[in-house]
């Protein structure tokens, strides 16, 4: 989807910062998805630790208990199917256009946004047992992808911009995650690691692997329980 297109569909140019969504936990997670592990937790396990140290244990500060019991409240602006990100493999990009049931429920989804890239910014690693979250963690602090979130009343337009094509099939691959585990179920506790070291493995990603192996090693740690 073009930008002019985003445009239209809201009335407004919206842009600002951050999508990475789908940091926590869900309480019967079944469903199995290609490279990926799907655990069961159980409620009020929120996962948000980050390299630091630093836990938010409810995970209040970033919303995931609100976002999760809400989950259903966010369609595609303009329809009543679950928000996916419109891919442009060609200019490396991803648009979201996500209209909310209510403005609180579009103020906690952006509250979420700015909070996820607070910790990017920081070098935080929120979710740090996923490679594929430590992997755009990685090219977010390194300059390899940009990302914008705008509001306006209960519409949302999320775009993110990579400038390789290995930064491009991560963030491709964290916005299928979103799409069909979080909007669609509720689903926050899938692993997606074996997708990120399929990825990282291809011929896209030859000139930064060794960079990003050693900082997933340095940041990776085991799930919380």
């Amino acid at each position: 989807m073009k930008k002019e297109r985003v445009a239209v569909l809201l009335g407004t140019s919206l842009l600002v910062t951050v999508m990475m969504i789908g940091c926590g936990s869900s309480t019967s997670d079944t469903k199995k998805g290609q490279g990926s592990t799907v655990v069961q937790e159980t409620e009020g396990n929120h996962d948000t630790q980050s390299n630091d140290g630093g836990t938010d244990e409810s995970g209040s500060a970033s919303n995931i208990p609100y976002l999760r019991q809400n989950h259903a409240n966010y369609k595609e602006h303009g329809s009543n199917t679950t928000p996916v990100g419109v891919k442009d493999a060609s200019a490396k990009s991803i648009y979201w256009t996500i209209s909310a049931n209510t403005q609180e429920d579009a103020i906690k989804l952006q509250e979420h946004l700015k909070f996820m890239e607070e910790r990017l910014q920081n070098n935080q690693n929120p979710r740090a047992w996923d490679k594929l979250f430590l992997m755009e963690a990685y090219m977010k602090y390194n300059g390899y992808y940009t990302t914008s979130v705008e509001r306006s009343g209960t519409d949302i337009v999320v775009s993110k911009n990579a400038t390789t094509v290995c930064a491009y099939e991560i963030i491709s691959a964290h916005a299928d995650a979103v799409s069909g585990d979080f909007f669609a179920r509720g689903a926050i506790m899938v692993d997606y690691s074996a997708k990120a070291e399929n990825i990282l493995d291809s011929s896209a990603c030859s000139d930064i692997r060794t960079s990003a192996l050693n900082y997933i090693a340095q940041r990776q740690k085991h799930r919380g329980k």
